[in-house]
């Protein structure tokens, strides 16, 4: 290689590393720039967290689902929530760091997802106060959205998962699991499907059926299971569910040495999902077909 195509080559270089450094103190300087938010957004989520907030409110157009802190537990819509869910969602509220300006001009808005006649929002109830934010469509990274203030032209880009739980649905936070007892207390159970019945009883650690005649130990434990909090429903039973009018298809029932009912689960008729209620509880909850065979088995299986 000649002197004067080296030269040619390390000036190409130069060229190349200099367009490099120019593109990276650039972002640099952004980086800088998005530190620089301030106002109402800067402060948003500071202190949003599950000890300190009484309520919780997702606008969509689709409608309105409160998260609400009564007595110190969250609940969904009145109904019981799922710990996991909130749980995460606290976290992810936490986690959450506006990081910088996307747009000032209110032309952009629509587009955005942020106009104020469509937009979602999402809404903080902490000390008899309540502050919202505006939530528009995913941002230009993922895990990133935009957002604005109500009273606000300016645009931000909010590095976050929390735009996926503004638009979940109510079934989404409320507990699917319908009970969970403690199984060394069960010594007797008895279950009643498709017009047969059968009554199981525990000696020591063997379960038999009630005239001393063996069962079988493998459906006899999913049972025991599903009773120690293995009975997670797929959904929930609407009022206008056809699964919710059809009659009663089978019950479990489990008791103490004392006779104490310890807990009743039934279940619809049918052959796909059914309807279940546990006692006390006043929630129908849908079971896929094989949850309903574990909790409520037909009768011939429980035999060996």
């Amino acid at each position: 290689m000649s002197e004067w195509t080296l030269k040619r080559l390390l000036g190409a270089l130069g060229a190349v590393a200099a367009v490099w450094l120019l593109v990276f103190f650039v972002s640099r300087r952004s980086d800088g720039d998005e530190a620089q938010v301030t106002g109402p957004i800067a402060t948003f989520f500071e202190g949003a967290d599950s000890s300190t907030l009484t309520a919780v409110r997702f606008r969509r157009s689709f409608g309105t689902l409160e998260l609400r802190n009564v007595g110190g537990v969250w609940e969904a819509g009145g109904f019981k929530s799922d710990s996991g869910s909130i749980s995460r969602f606290f976290q992810t509220l936490r986690d959450t760091e506006v990081t910088g300006v996307a747009a000032t001009n209110p032309a952009n808005h629509a587009r955005m997802g942020l106009d104020p006649d469509t937009a979602a929002s999402l809404e903080l109830e902490q000390n008899g106060t309540t502050r919202r934010i505006l939530v528009g469509l995913d941002g230009p990274r993922t895990g990133t959205f935009y957002a604005r203030m109500p009273d606000e032209d300016v645009v931000y880009l909010v590095d976050s998962g929390l735009r996926s739980y503004v638009f979940r649905q109510l079934d989404d936070w409320r507990n699917r699991r319908m009970l969970a007892i403690d199984t060394s207390r069960v010594r007797r159970i008895t279950v009643e499907r498709d017009g047969q019945s059968a009554t199981l009883v525990r000696t020591d650690s063997v379960w038999t059926f009630a005239d001393g005649g063996p069962a079988n130990a493998r459906p006899v434990q999913n049972i025991l299971n599903e009773l120690g909090g293995g009975l997670v429903a797929a959904r929930f039973v609407s009022d206008a569910d056809s699964i919710g009018r059809l009659p009663p298809g089978g019950t479990t029932v489990a008791y103490a040495e004392t006779g104490e009912q310890l807990a009743a689960v039934t279940v619809g008729s049918g052959t796909g999902d059914r309807w279940a209620t546990a006692a006390g509880d006043s929630v129908r909850y849908r079971l896929p077909p094989f949850r309903v065979d574990l909790i409520v088995p037909r009768v011939e299986t429980l035999r060996p």
